[in-house]
């Protein structure tokens, strides 16, 4: 199988991709902190250092569950940063309005680019890392994760979570099956072509020994 269409080489792209994101989640929190007129330092301090750390990950590990899980976090800190930079009113193009909650449909946007590592397991970490967050927040610092409090708003996301990332899993699983069908397809015909191809040069050597005997009984 070309390596263009092998799966490995299709995680690495998407890790290639991925951290670009990252690093674009910098200047990115730092403009919806300003738009909302919160401060930027501390919430671009942080997506540096995430920025950094997946930067490291991926030189490092190049490839492996550990570093897609890593990648899957520092992607998800992207919507957690967003919705804590942009907390209160800003003034936008449309006018005055409260885009909190707005900023939340990110969190479905990194689970679906996440399918491209064709790996339900960074999808689950992303998940479980953002179940945590709504929870948790909502419970102990409420303005930092909706504009009002409250358990229902928090379920209604959990189960809009589990449905989109309950398809998003089979979807990988799916995928994922496939690329393994197909790679053990391409190994199972590399090595009948190699068998054959055996068969053929043994053919052809034992052609050629008759004819080198009859032509030495020829001579004779």
């Amino acid at each position: 199988m070309p390596s263009s269409f092998s799966l490995g080489s299709i995680r690495v792209q998407a890790t290639k991709i991925f951290v670009w994101v990252i690093w674009a989640h910098v200047l990115l929190v730092g403009a919806v902190a300003l738009m909302a007129r919160n401060p930027w330092r501390e919430p671009m301090a942080v997506a540096l250092l995430i920025a950094l750390v997946a930067t490291l990950s991926a030189w490092k590990l190049r490839d492996g569950l550990a570093l897609r899980s890593i990648i899957a976090i520092a992607l998800t800190f992207g919507p957690i940063l967003f919705v804590y930079a942009g907390r209160g009113h800003f003034s936008g193009i449309a006018g005055n309005g409260d885009w909190q909650v707005d900023y939340h449909m990110y969190f479905f946007g990194v689970f679906a680019m996440l399918t491209a590592y064709v790996d339900w397991r960074p999808i689950a970490i992303a998940a479980a890392l953002t179940a945590a967050h709504h929870l948790l927040l909502d419970l102990v610092v409420p303005a930092n994760v909706f504009p009002e409090e409250g358990i229902d708003r928090v379920a209604l996301h959990a189960i809009a979570v589990v449905i989109e990332c309950g398809v998003l899993f089979w979807l990988t699983v799916a995928i994922s099956t496939l690329f393994t069908r197909l790679e053990d397809l391409v190994d199972f015909t590399s090595r009948e072509t190699a068998a054959a191809l055996m068969r053929e040069q043994e053919t052809i050597t034992a052609l050629q020994d008759q004819l080198d005997q009859q032509l030495a009984a020829a001579k004779s």
